[in-house]
């Protein structure tokens, strides 16, 4: 595509924006200008608010689903309440306008190695967005790997698209995820901590699966650099960083992390 087409900003008219959890947000598009809109989950998009002088305020954000067909395409989104865009975005309604631009970022299902033989994908917060929205394209284009995801929230309360993944994992064996929490409450049952320290005893042999990361770049990070050093092949890993893009991970929580990485080694 030009890259003047990937520049222009195009209107869209806004369908849905509607809470998911405690402050992230559901926004459904539709490109209102009769062109095309064939955006798959790990695009990345620029979303655009004109202002009076003609200048937009902007943020690029990830393509959770798309809907080609209806020129439609759907964001997972964090409302910063110190932000400059997402405390406006928030109010908008369905029926206005909004404006986009790109795609830009290649989509999951393209950065997935076709040779592994299982897939994971590892979020933090609203990164879960683009992770769902993969797994539900592949696993209906018959995707027949296993494929596990794995997301990071603070509290119950934050917790986006449980409903939606419960849905994969009922109509496709081969689906399943996990979600952790660094502040659960007492009735939590599931996994606790950050997904650097409770997600790594349950990936296995690392030259078999493919991993996503998507979230937070101290994490992000992190977690593939202690990838490559517990010997995951390079080509097994892909990632998209939200924020944080040049965090620079501590060597020893790289070593750490690559160690609990590694299987634990067999008795003689």
């Amino acid at each position: 595509m030009p890259a003047e087409a990937l520049s222009a900003w195009r209107p869209a008219r806004i369908v849905q924006n509607e809470p998911m959890a405690r402050g992230s947000i559901w926004l459904t598009l539709e490109a209102a200008d009769g062109r095309a809109a064939d955006f798959r989950p790990g695009h990345v998009l620029g979303l655009g608010l004109r202002q009076p002088d003609g200048s937009y305020l902007r943020h690029a954000y990830t393509v959770s689903v798309g809907d080609a067909p209806q020129r439609r395409f759907h964001h997972l989104y964090r409302v910063i309440p110190s932000g400059r865009l997402t405390p406006r975005l928030e109010k908008l309604r369905p029926g206005e306008t909004i404006y986009f631009q790109g795609p830009g970022h290649r989509p999951i299902e393209d950065e997935v190695d076709p040779g592994a033989e299982r897939i994971i994908g590892i979020a933090t917060g609203t990164g879960v967005g683009p992770l769902y929205g993969y797994a539900r394209r592949v696993l209906e284009l018959g995707e027949m790997r296993p494929i596990t995801l794995f997301a990071g929230f603070r509290e119950e309360s934050d917790m986006c698209l449980r409903d939606e993944l419960d849905g994969l994992a009922h109509r496709y064996p081969n689906f399943g995820y996990r979600y952790t929490l660094t502040r659960p409450s007492p009735a939590w049952r599931g996994l606790t901590g950050r997904v650097t320290h409770s997600v790594p005893p349950m990936l296995g042999r690392l030259d078999r699966p493919h991993v996503h990361l998507v979230g937070n770049g101290e994490m992000v990070h992190l977690f593939r650099s202690a990838l490559f050093a517990a010997g995951m092949p390079r080509e097994r890993v892909s990632i998209e960083t939200y924020f944080n893009h040049s965090a620079e991970p501590p060597k020893p929580d790289v070593q750490g992390l690559a160690e609990r990485l590694k299987p634990p080694a067999k008795a003689s």
